[in-house]
């Protein structure tokens, strides 16, 4: 969920927002990772946490990680 209501107001949810001002630190540092970047960092830190992970938590990061691969091999595959 991107958004949330409050009262009548939209407002984006609050790790969307974490997410979009990591995107804006990336960027003016002048960070050139990418999509395969995000998705070997993930799979690293999945490895390095897999003793306190629940089953739960490795099928959504896992189901995370499938999106970002398949977005990456859709970029890779149109030559983008």
């Amino acid at each position: 969920m991107l958004y949330q209501q409050q009262g009548r107001k939209m407002t984006t949810h609050k790790n969307i927002a974490l997410f979009q001002t990591q995107a804006e630190v990336l960027d003016v540092a002048g960070s050139i990772a990418g999509l395969d970047d995000a998705v070997a960092e993930l799979a690293g830190w999945i490895e390095l946490a897999r003793n306190r992970l629940s089953d739960d938590d490795r099928v959504v990061l896992t189901w995370i990680g499938g999106v970002l691969y398949r977005e990456g091999l859709r970029r890779r595959n149109s030559g983008q």
